[in-house]
């Protein structure tokens, strides 16, 4: 090869030619440790805070359940071990939804670290199918929140005291229906993401979402309500209101309240936890039925409310920001609207 043409293919020779200095490489060839540290921390935020918890929980189950039979609970895991696990807390009575739940969460650990998934593997997805058919056939159903009409969310705030807590109970109750929010939706609300909109509404900022962990935001429309009581906007402003007093003007809308005569403002955010705990004390101020009731009847509420009173499916499905069939399955009265048995001619 002509000398000329090595100096064109050759880095070192090029840079040579050029003047330039080509650095030695440094240290043995390895990631340093703030390369791992940096990695690990992105690869915590993929998942949502409670997320992570939940799942160090379920890993933490199978360590144990793993040291009361002498078994390693090093990953990887050995898959029919893993069937066992799952087996043993179906037969403790848990549900498929509990099983299927912490199988996921020993994927997760696995994937994380580079090791196949458990769960891919043949004997166990056929142990997991197999609790889920036995439970069914043993009369089993998946519990689902039940959904809330506009009645039963009047009850639930009209006798809430006039008090920090009491206001914001409320506010956080009527924004959520109003708006079909999930819990986790309350949580990340900020003071500053609730701005003044045309017809006396305002504007709802939702900055993040179980469906939209990047952070693309939607902003919503929060109307106006007919009564004084259940008025979403009314409550939002009345909220808003008492935190200026307290010298609050940005920061999570929805935090704790302490108790006594001059309660105190915390200065996190609501738990979905919280959120469940204030739903439960105002059913029972209100004497409503805690079956099956949670902070997703407040969503699943909204859609069948919205959906038995004419609201088109496209719009539910912007403020819900759901897929239209999803919207469909969440419509627990529209099955006599039109059944499609009574059109056979039978």
């Amino acid at each position: 090869m002509h000398p000329d043409q090595a100096a064109d293919t050759d880095p070192e020779a090029t840079a040579a030619a050029e003047g330039t200095v080509v650095p030695a490489p440094a240290g043995d060839g390895t990631l340093r440790s703030g390369d791992l540290t940096s990695i690990g921390s992105y690869v915590a935020a993929a998942q949502a805070e409670s997320t992570r918890r939940t799942y160090a929980r379920d890993v933490a189950a199978w360590a144990a359940w793993c040291a009361g039979r002498a078994l390693p609970a090093t990953l990887p895991a050995d898959p029919l071990a893993v069937a066992a696990w799952l087996a043993s807390m179906a037969d403790d009575g848990h549900s498929p939804r509990y099983v299927a739940r912490r199988l996921s969460a020993l994927n997760d650990a696995h994937r994380t670290a580079g090791h196949p998934a458990p769960g891919d593997s043949a004997g166990v997805r056929r142990t997991l199918a197999g609790i889920r058919r036995t439970a069914a056939r043993a009369g089993h159903r998946p519990r689902r929140a039940r959904a809330v009409d506009t009645a039963t969310v009047r009850a639930l705030v009209e006798d809430l005291p006039e008090t920090l807590a009491g206001t914001r109970d409320r506010c956080l109750i009527l924004i959520g229906y109003a708006l079909g929010l999930r819990a986790s939706d309350l949580c990340w609300l900020r003071i500053e993401d609730l701005t003044p909109a045309g017809h006396g509404g305002l504007d709802v900022l939702v900055r993040f979402s179980k469906t939209d962990q990047d952070g693309a935001g939607e902003t919503l429309a929060l109307a106006e309500g007919v009564r004084e009581v259940t008025c979403p906007v009314r409550a939002a402003r009345a909220w808003l209101a008492a935190l200026a007093g307290q010298g609050i003007t940005s920061g999570p809308l929805f935090r704790s309240v302490g108790k006594g005569r001059a309660p105190r403002l915390g200065t996190a955010a609501l738990t979905t936890r919280s959120v469940d705990l204030v739903l439960t004390r105002a059913a029972e101020r209100a004497g409503v039925s805690p079956e099956g009731l949670s902070p997703h009847s407040l969503r699943r509420g909204f859609a069948t409310t919205a959906y038995a009173q004419g609201v088109s499916e496209k719009e539910i499905s912007r403020t819900g920001r759901w897929r239209s069939l999803v919207v469909r399955s969440y419509d627990a009265s529209g099955r006599w609207a039109d059944p499609a048995s009574g059109s056979l001619g039978l």
